[in-house]
């Protein structure tokens, strides 16, 4: 047991069996405390200053990132870190409460810091009876801590940026009973525009939690099909008690969750720091803070070990299925079902590799209906059961053909904010370009450490100068910008979709270029090409407002189809058409057909070359363009 937990355990043990009323003697205890505490000005400390999760404005005010006021004792507490830390050093002297609800039980980090500090003596504080606290520490029993990042997954808007968590070990040395602290929003909405809208103006609350890992695991990789990796932190024990007592304060309290800066990445760097306060890592986050940012910062620190994969439920079952025909692809999904008996399997001809390989996927694929609850807990077990008695008739034969070969990690991709420069050439008019790109991965972008056929950007802006003109102009404006081409097959159906909001330069009816603002939206199908890529299929809606329009507002059914292909590690091609067809507000007819290619030049550098032709009823337009791009 380390020092801090020892310390701890002693005081909660001493405050459950002292039964001391707040008589007068403690209360000049209580004082003496505060005026030793002033005196050292302990509320301009660090470890303070993390408890509280104080940062400075840019205008140099001091106020507390959370919102809560059930995190505060004094009703200045957010913007006065002197009088909370007076507030709570009073309230440990209250009387008694009922159990789990006296500060010291809700705030044992506050309690643990002060103790040191000021040498409390814990026979001169009121008895607080804290179950729940003891029982919590006893349980985790808290040795190591894991940073762990759960990719993000391709048909939730909520999660393509990815998620960290971090994990704290107990002595087993299986994880999966480890314990779990997260923070997320409260977040249900599906809709993109309506979650981007209310994740970007702070709409949703954040809750901290504390729960079992296996329950994270399951949701993550069983569910939700989204691999993890995990980076194990280099605290010592100490420190991770000292994570795990902030974590405790922590539990049920809520903050305004902002999807680009204090989101679930940021707040957890306080937990990190609490642990070693030397750490300043929420000091070095920019305006904008995303998963992959926090795992850099953490592994510049020199605090995270290297990556570990845990592939998916979801990855596991492609691999396995990649190792079959279509034949016994069906035939494993048809006993997964549970309309063909898994003796006929071990009865069919074949090799006993194909009949394992057979009746493995059809056990990955019945875990699979009862995640997505589609079996009862009975009936999976009975079919669950036949098919391992069949399986295991066949003997053991090679796991390692199953193993899921690790992609790139999270820190092996490119930084979430790009800035592209160079020119092209349009309508036979050469111009320069610069492209920046504030937020977050486009379609084109190396696919190394971030999700594959998933796109999401935000105030993706366009400006060039055409030297003849003398003046520049903005091309396009996308506020928002998702596309998650999510490839189905006989196991996975997922649809494909994309939500768009902003402005284009569009060719009018006439042949003039014009900048119309465009919402656009769409669904459809993709399937993995024959090398690997994606092939897709959308029907889209455009709805276009703009001064060269016919009416005040256009609207045009479209249809868009691509393939996008990784050649390689450096190479990268999209090629997409799309046909819009203006039924209302104007009468253009709308063709356009574009290569587009990027070659990594660098995990921070690439080039892009586009090359694009186009028909706007009866008026050719072509374009061409290479543009230098700068991740930072």
């Amino acid at each position: 047991m380390s020092l801090l937990r020892r310390a701890l355990c002693t005081l909660l043990l001493a405050l459950s069996l002292t039964s001391l009323p707040a008589a007068a003697a403690d209360l000049a205890y209580r004082d003496q405390l505060l005026k030793e505490a002033v005196e050292k000005r302990l509320w301009e400390q660090r470890p303070w200053q993390i408890l509280l999760h104080y940062k400075k404005t840019l205008a140099g005010e001091t106020i507390s990132r959370i919102s809560d006021p059930n995190f505060f004792l004094s009703p200045t507490g957010r913007t006065d870190p002197a009088a909370e830390l007076s507030a709570t050093l009073a309230a440990f002297f209250r009387p008694e409460a009922p159990d789990g609800e006296h500060p010291i039980c809700r705030f044992p980090a506050r309690l643990a810091w002060l103790s040191g500090e000021l040498s409390i003596d814990p026979s001169r504080l009121p008895a607080a009876l804290c179950s729940e606290q003891q029982e919590q520490i006893r349980t985790v029993d808290a040795r190591a801590a894991v940073l762990v990042f759960p990719v993000g997954h391709i048909n939730s808007p909520a999660s393509m940026f990815g998620h960290t968590l971090l994990r704290i070990d107990g002595p087993s040395k299986s994880n999966l009973i480890s314990y779990a602290v997260n923070y997320a929003a409260d977040a249900t909405d599906a809709n993109g525009f309506l979650y981007a809208f209310k994740g970007l103006s702070g709409l949703y609350k954040g809750y901290y939690s504390l729960m079992p890992y296996y329950q994270k695991v399951k949701e993550y990789s069983d569910l939700e099909h989204r691999d993890m990796w995990e980076y194990r932190l280099r605290l010592t024990r100490e420190e991770v008690d000292k994570l795990l007592l902030h974590a405790l304060e922590l539990q049920r309290i809520a903050s305004d969750y902002y999807f680009l800066d204090e989101n679930c990445s940021y707040n957890l760097l306080f937990l990190i720091e609490a642990a070693r306060p030397t750490l300043h890592l929420s000091d070095r986050t920019g305006l904008l803070v995303h998963p992959t940012n926090t795992i850099e910062i953490a592994k510049d620190s020199g605090i995270l070990d290297e990556a570990v994969y845990r592939p998916s439920q979801g990855a596991r079952i492609v691999k396995i299925a990649s190792l079959l025909d279509e034949e016994r692809q069906q035939a494993a999904l048809d006993v997964a079902q549970g309309t063909r008996h898994p003796g006929s399997v071990t009865a069919a001809p074949g090799t006993e590799q194909d009949k394992r390989e057979v009746l493995d996927l059809a056990a990955e694929l019945v875990q699979l209906r009862l995640a997505r609850k589609e079996l009862e807990q009975d009936a999976y077990s009975k079919l669950y059961l036949k098919i391992l008695a069949e399986r295991s008739a066949l003997g053991t034969g090679s796991e390692a053909a199953y193993a899921v070969a690790p992609p790139a990690p999270p820190d092996a991709g490119h930084h979430t904010s790009k800035i592209g420069l160079g020119g092209g050439v349009r309508r036979g008019e050469w111009y320069g370009a610069v492209h920046l790109q504030p937020e977050f991965h486009s379609l084109l972008d190396p696919d190394q450490g971030y999700l594959k056929g998933a796109q999401i950007k935000f105030f993706d802006t366009l400006v060039d100068y055409v030297p003849e003109t003398g003046r520049p102009r903005l091309r396009s404006l996308h506020l928002l910008d998702i596309l998650s081409t999510a490839p189905r097959d006989r196991f996975f159906k997922p649809y494909s979709w994309k939500v768009a909001a902003g402005w284009d330069t569009e060719v009018m009816e006439d042949g003039r270029d014009s900048l119309v603002f465009r919402l656009n939206s769409g669904g459809g199908l993709a399937r993995r090409s024959p090398f690997g890529g994606i092939l897709y299929g959308l029907a889209e809606l455009s709805v276009d407002g703009g001064k060269h329009l016919r009416g005040p507002v256009a609207a045009a059914p479209g249809l868009s189809v691509g393939v996008l292909e990784q050649v390689g590690d450096w190479w990268k091609i999209h090629l997409e058409g799309s046909a819009f067809f203006y039924l209302v507000g104007d009468d253009r007819t709308s063709l356009k057909a574009t290569l587009s290619q990027n070659f990594r030049l660098a995990q921070q550098q690439s080039l892009s070359l586009s090359l694009s032709l186009g028909d706007v009823s009866g008026h050719t337009v072509s374009e061409q363009s290479l543009l230098w791009n700068y991740y930072f």
